[in-house]
């Protein structure tokens, strides 16, 4: 047998002797999705994030806190402050509801005289009349099919009624925000807050909204989902519609469930990026 036909038998084994194998992520939907993966790799994938940004307006314009506005019985006042939570926020595709967005916050539980540190999805936001407009939700699988919804709740579930906002992270809408949204008396947070100047007596009113209510929020036209890539939905407030159509001068709690309820009105979503 000649040298060259030892060296051209052998070739295979050393070829497949220096192979490894690629071990990497196979999901279509992370971000660091490998075709050419041999294999999956055990909890490897990361995963785009989903985001809401926040457009506010009065009507046509931009709202601004310095400027007067009329109220739906024509009361003048400045808007302060409005600021309301939505929870439990999840994407839906046609009639499939996606994998709830994961957004793994470390937290203290209120367990009796003690602070339990847990593990606690927060894939929820704080909608706010100043500061950042944009807000993450969580980490996202998208699939394949159109997206044509928003959904979740106007205010937190009983699942956060027990965390102590100051053991949250400072970036995170559970933690301590400024004009308080939970006052740890066992409630949990506020679902909303509205602080407003009425001009005609110069009073300034703070509102405290609790209670939960499901929201839908429907896309103008389905999108069609890029898999792997971040997705931040753009939603306009209209507070004339909100702050427009209610009696500012009515008593609080009649105040406070007008403006919870109109939370569906007030939102509407207005595209994507």
């Amino acid at each position: 047998m000649s040298r060259l036909t030892c060296l051209l038998l052998l070739l295979p084994f050393v070829i497949s002797s220096c192979y490894e194998d690629n071990i990497a992520c196979l999901d279509p939907d992370a971000t660091n999705y490998d075709i050419l993966a041999d294999e999956a790799c055990p909890d490897c994938c990361t995963y785009p994030s989903f985001s809401l940004e926040l457009s506010r307006v009065w009507g046509t314009e931009p709202l601004a806190l310095d400027s007067t506005y009329t109220d739906g019985s024509g009361n003048a006042f400045r808007l302060i402050r409005f600021r309301v939570y939505l929870g439990e926020l999840e994407l839906v595709a046609g009639n499939t509801i996606l994998p709830t967005p994961e957004n793994l916050v470390e937290v203290g539980i209120v367990a009796g005289a003690d602070t339990v540190l847990t593990d606690i999805n927060a894939n929820l936001v704080l909608l706010r009349t100043s500061g950042s407009a944009t807000s993450t939700i969580g980490r996202l699988r998208v699939g394949t099919e159109a997206l044509t919804q928003v959904q979740g709740t106007v205010g937190l579930s009983e699942e956060f009624t027990a965390v102590y906002p100051p053991s949250a992270p400072a970036a995170s809408p559970l933690a301590t925000q400024a004009g308080l949204l939970n006052y740890n008396d066992g409630q949990g947070y506020l679902t909303a807050s509205a602080e407003y100047l009425l001009l005609a007596t110069n009073d300034t009113v703070r509102v405290d909204v609790r209670g939960t209510l499901p929201l839908t929020l429907d896309f103008p036209a389905p999108l069609d989902p890029i898999r792997g890539t971040n997705l931040t939905l753009i939603l306009t407030g209209d507070y004339a519609r909100l702050f427009g159509a209610v009696d500012l001068t009515a008593d609080a709690a009649s105040v406070g469930t007008a403006l919870r309820n109109g939370v569906g009105d007030w939102l509407t979503v207005t595209g994507a990026r």
